[in-house]
């Protein structure tokens, strides 16, 4: 049986995607019949800490998790999980790290080297440019070089969601193994959705709230609507105190009024809840690696609106499930007014986003495919283009 250890730096649902990504991950594969276990802290975003049992795994919806305590916010430093690293890591056939620029994954990766154990890293986004270029440049410009990129060019696979978040950490020119695999998801049932053609279609933004987001640009769009006075905008999502406040100032500037609810973050109850009642989900990022949220939206059977800068764009457009726009204001205005004025494009979109989620993203078919790679790792197969001309 393969013993297989994923690292993370939190399993917060406030940390969204990547955490809900681990998740699913250990479901999938011990569904399998491997044995999984995650490593991780208890950090629960914006200086939180979550109250689990420490040092000592326990389960946790289907997943085998073991918790320690973090001794900074910034990177998440722990120091006991370190040392659980350097005695345990030898007692696992594989490890597979996700995230960078943080501490867990990279601990868990220099531990794996170290030991001779294979490790996998799954960059979880952080390696495109808009991170690379807006959220602390020169640390991070400096760091790839002298501290990531040496582990990732040694991993056994750097494993990329999409192929345009593999594109875009080819620009950076790092050695390394690249292989692009979709995480599948288990949602659940759908949402009970509720009919919008008697009350005023909502539009729902579910994703938390950063600069690379775009909720300003969101709010300035549906300013813009002819439509406006007959829909809504909610706005489900929590981020820096600070930038919510300019954002809700921005609404305020804008007229928009009762027209915007401010929902906060969305447990998963509440979540499904929003999206069973929404008509179109939209996520303006300019940089999305994967995208989660936008996943939970089509399995709810709902049109979405994403930019060509989301790693599912080109699975959207493909899918029919929804627009992809350009990232501009008009092209975001635009497409939100076709698909608040059309209930049948609505449906036919939503429908279609469904089906789609349901055949190519199952665990059943993350968990063969991980498997699949895992097993080449062990079995000495070649993994990708081990150089740095994987080009676009």
């Amino acid at each position: 049986m393969l013993r297989v250890l994923h690292v993370i730096p939190s399993l917060s649902p406030r940390r969204g995607g990547p955490s809900a990504a681990v998740r699913n991950v250990s479901r999938a594969l011990r569904r399998r019949g491997l044995e999984v276990d995650v490593a991780t802290t208890d950090d629960d975003g914006a200086g939180q800490r979550l109250t689990v049992p420490l040092d000592r795994f326990v389960e946790v919806e289907g997943t085998h998790v073991r918790y320690f305590p973090r001794q900074t916010g910034l990177y998440s430093l722990s120091y006991p999980l370190l040392r659980w690293l350097g005695q345990h890591v030898r007692d696992y056939d594989l490890v597979h790290t996700h995230g960078l620029f943080s501490f867990a994954p990279l601990a868990a990766a220099w531990q794996a080297r170290k030991a001779r154990v294979p490790y996998i890293m799954r960059p979880a986004g952080v390696l495109d440019s808009w991170g690379l270029k807006n959220k602390r440049a020169l640390i991070k410009r400096t760091s790839i070089h002298v501290v990531e990129g040496p582990l990732l060019r040694d991993a056994a696979a750097v494993h990329f969601m999409t192929e345009l978040e593999r594109r875009r950490a080819a620009e950076l020119s790092l050695t390394l193994r690249p292989v692009v695999l979709p995480i599948g998801f288990d949602f659940g049932p759908s949402p009970n959705a509720q009919p919008d053609a008697a009350g005023s279609p909502v539009i729902l933004y579910l994703s938390r709230i950063h600069e690379i987001k775009r909720v300003d640009l969101l709010l300035r769009a549906f300013a813009a609507l002819p439509e406006r006075e007959s829909c809504r905008l909610a706005i489900a999502g929590d981020g820096e105190p600070s930038l919510v406040a300019s954002l809700k100032e921005l609404a305020a500037q804008l007229g928009l009024g009762a027209c915007v609810q401010w929902l906060g973050f969305a447990e998963r109850a509440r979540k499904r809840e929003l999206l069973g009642g929404a008509a179109v989900f939209v996520l303006p990022s300019a940089s999305e690696n994967f995208g989660v949220a936008i996943l939970e939206a089509m399995h709810a059977g709902l049109p979405v609106i994403v930019t060509a800068g989301a790693g599912l764009a080109e699975f959207v457009r493909s899918a029919g499930a929804g627009i992809v726009t350009d990232g501009s204001l008009e092209g975001l205005r635009s497409a939100l007014v076709r698909l608040v004025c059309d209930r049948k494009l609505r449906r036919v979109m939503g429908h279609a986003g469904a089906l789609a989620v349901q055949r190519e993203l199952s665990l059943d078919a993350c968990g063969n495919r991980l498997e699949s790679l895992y097993r080449a790792v062990l079995n000495r197969a070649r993994i990708g283009a081990p150089a740095a001309d994987a080009s676009p």
